[in-house]
């Protein structure tokens, strides 16, 4: 049983850190602003850039429309350290977030779905780190997370290990915008 409340507790606070609807930090987090350094208000330009990171010569796992973009913000205030809590202990949905790891490098999500507005069809939502290549259609760096949009068509790469959910959620390693 304690392995089973472990699990829960990693997978409550996983969600609680992806959902990033909790919290009152009232800082001013801007799309391709720094999940990591938020001592100047989240304005830390830490964001994936395409630099030194390649495009994986591999199909891509995923080519289709970016239909949601969701900036991650981090939980800063009124919420328990990660290295304070029992993981024996048993998980509540009244229990305050956990909070954000300093060495958090998670920028946003994006969702990717091969043909929008059909129910059925393969869809993502990738989590965009600071280490995923965002490149243009000439592998020239795309930007920061801020410059990807809903309506633009990508190729998209995972790690690999996602979670088998509808949408599919996965870590992206790249994104290449192809329109």
């Amino acid at each position: 049983m304690t392995i089973a409340r472990a699990a829960m507790a990693t997978l409550l606070s996983c969600t609680l850190l992806t959902a990033a609807a909790c919290g009152d930090d009232d800082s001013n987090v801007q799309a391709g602003d720094s999940p990591t350094d938020t001592s100047g208000g989240g304005t830390a330009d830490q964001a994936p850039d395409g630099s030194g990171a390649s495009i994986p010569d591999t199909p891509a796992d995923i080519v289709g429309t970016i239909t949601s973009v969701t900036p991650f913000e981090p939980i800063t205030e009124d919420c328990t350290p990660a290295e304070d809590l029992d993981p024996d202990g048993s998980v509540s949905s009244e229990d305050p977030p956990v909070c954000t790891p300093a060495d958090n490098d998670i920028v946003g999500t994006v969702l990717v779905e091969e043909q929008p507005g059909i129910e059925e069809g393969n869809k993502i939502s990738f989590t965009v780190t600071t280490s995923t290549a965002l490149t243009g259609s000439d592998t020239a760096p795309l930007g920061v997370f801020g410059d990807l949009a809903e309506g633009q068509t990508v190729e998209a790469w995972s790690t690999g290990m996602c979670a088998e959910s509808y949408p599919s959620q996965c870590e992206a390693v790249a994104i290449r915008r192809t329109a």
